[in-house]
C-alpha cells in the first residue's frame, strides 16, 4: 500500500459578497438561501472571502479494554487532557469518541458512553477533560484483573487453577474477551457511524491504544486468523468505500502500542491488582498491524512504554492539527475558479469539491474565493 498525502478540510468563516442583481434561469435559486451563492447566466455563483481556521476532526480512540491495560490507561489519562487542551488552543472544531477492543457480545462497533450521557466529547461540555480521564479507564479492565488475581489467591497462589472449565466460565462473566480486535472494531464503527460521530466535512483521525497487536499476534501459523475486517488496509479501502474520497484523503492513523521487545519484556512483567504471582500470566505483543498504518505513511506511532506520554500525543495531535487545510467547495469540478491568498501564493488543486493547498495556512490568513457550479452537490 503506497504512502499518500492526505489532508484535511479546513474549516472557515465566511463572509459573503453579493454582485448586481442576477440574470436568473431555470435553476432552483431557492438553493442560495443556505450557500451563499447567487443564480447568474444559468450557474450558482460563489464570491466570498474565508478567514482560516483550524477546521474540524473527528477523533475515535480504539481502547484496549483487556486485563494488563489498567496501569496505561491510568498513565495516559492526564496527558490526554494537554491532549485535548492543545486542540482547544489550535481553536480546532473537535468530537472525540472512543471504542474498545472487544467485539463480543454485540459490543463491537458501539461507542463508550461517557458519564454525562453523550456518545463523544466535543467542546460544548466545560468538564470533557474530567469525562475522558474516567472513561478511558476502563472499570471492566480493572475487574477483569482483580478477578483473575484474586482467583489465583483463592487457590493458593496456584496459577494452574486458571485451566480449568470453572475458571474459564467465571472469567466470560467478569472480564472482556482477551481477544483483541481493534481494528476490526474501528471497521464496526466506521460501517455503522453510531450517534452520527463521524461528520461528512470533518478529518477522521484513529488512535489505537493497545500492549497487544491485533488478535494478540496470535494469527499465522499459531491457530488465530485476521479477517478481512482486522486487516490494516481494510480499514483504508472501507473508510474510502463507505465515507468517500474526501474522507479518505483526510484520513489519519496513529497508534500507542508496544513498539519494540525492550517494551515488551517491560509488559510482560506487570502484576495483576499487585498479585505478585500474576506476573507474566498476560503476555504482551508488538503491534505489528498497528504499525502497519505508520509505516504505510498514515500517522505517527507512540511507545506504550513510555515514561511521559506528553511529547508523543503532542506529535500525534500536531499531525492532526496540520492536515486541516483544506475547503470544501459547494460542487465537484467549479468553473472559474479563482483562488487568492493574503499572505502569499499557495500552490491548490481540486480534488472532487475539496480545495486543496500545498501547505497548512496560518489561522486568521484570509481566501477570497470566486467560483461557478452547474449543480450543487
Amino acid at each position: 500500500m503506497k504512502a499518500l498525502t492526505r489532508l484535511t478540510t479546513l474549516s472557515f468563516l465566511v463572509g459573503l459578497y453579493v454582485g448586481c442583481s442576477p440574470v436568473k434561469f431555470s435553476l432552483d435559486d431557492s438553493k442560495c438561501k443556505d450557500s451563499g451563492c447567487i443564480v447568474q447566466n444559468g450557474q450558482y455563483t460563489f464570491n466570498y472571502t474565508a478567514t482560516a481556521g483550524r477546521g474540524k476532526v473527528d477523533i475515535l480512540i480504539v481502547n484496549d479494554n483487556s486485563a494488563s491495560m489498567s496501569f496505561e490507561q491510568a498513565r495516559l489519562a492526564p496527558r490526554f487532557t494537554n491532549f485535548i487542551s492543545d486542540l482547544d488552543s489550535q481553536g480546532v472544531d473537535y468530537r472525540i469518541a472512543m471504542t474498545t477492543t472487544d467485539i463480543t457480545k454485540n459490543r463491537g462497533g458501539n461507542l463508550v458512553s461517557f458519564s454525562d450521557g453523550s456518545a463523544y466529547l466535543s467542546k460544548a461540555q466545560s468538564n470533557r477533560s474530567a469525562l475522558f480521564n474516567e472513561a478511558i479507564q476502563r472499570k471492566e479492565t480493572l475487574t477483569c484483573e482483580k478477578f483473575i488475581a484474586d482467583w489465583i489467591r483463592s487457590n493458593g497462589g496456584n496459577r494452574d487453577s486458571i485451566n480449568t472449565p470453572a475458571y474459564q466460565t467465571a472469567y466470560d462473566s467478569n472480564c472482556p474477551s482477551g481477544d483483541e480486535r481493534g481494528i476490526y472494531a474501528a471497521n464496526l464503527v466506521v460501517n455503522n457511524n453510531p450517534s452520527s460521530f463521524i461528520r461528512g466535512d470533518a478529518h477522521l483521525a484513529v488512535i489505537f491504544l493497545s500492549d497487544e497487536d491485533e488478535r494478540s499476534g496470535l494469527y499465522g501459523d499459531q491457530g488465530f486468523k485476521l479477517d478481512q475486517m482486522d486487516q490494516p488496509d481494510y480499514l483504508v479501502s472501507n473508510i474510502k468505500a463507505k465515507l468517500g474520497d474526501d474522507k479518505f484523503n483526510s484520513l489519519s492513523v496513529h497508534a500507542i502500542v508496544v513498539k519494540d521487545p525492550v517494551c515488551l519484556d517491560r509488559q510482560n512483567e506487570q502484576a495483576l491488582d499487585g498479585y505478585q504471582p500474576t506476573v507474566g500470566l498476560v503476555q504482551g505483543s508488538i503491534g505489528s498491524a498497528y504499525l502497519t498504518f505508520i509505516s504505510t505513511g498514515w500517522g505517527n506511532a507512540a511507545d506504550i512504554c513510555s515514561e511521559d506520554y506528553t511529547s508523543q500525543l503532542g506529535q500525534i495531535r500536531s499531525k492532526i492539527s496540520d492536515r486541516i487545510k483544506d475547503i470544501v467547495l459547494n460542487c465537484s469540478n467549479p468553473t472559474e475558479l479563482n483562488v487568492s491568498v493574503s499572505s502569499a501564493p499557495v500552490a491548490h488543486w481540486m480534488e472532487g469539491k475539496t480545495l486543496k493547498f500545498s501547505e497548512a495556512l496560518t489561522p486568521g490568513t484570509t481566501v477570497n474565493l470566486s467560483y461557478k457550479c452547474s449543480a450543487l452537490d
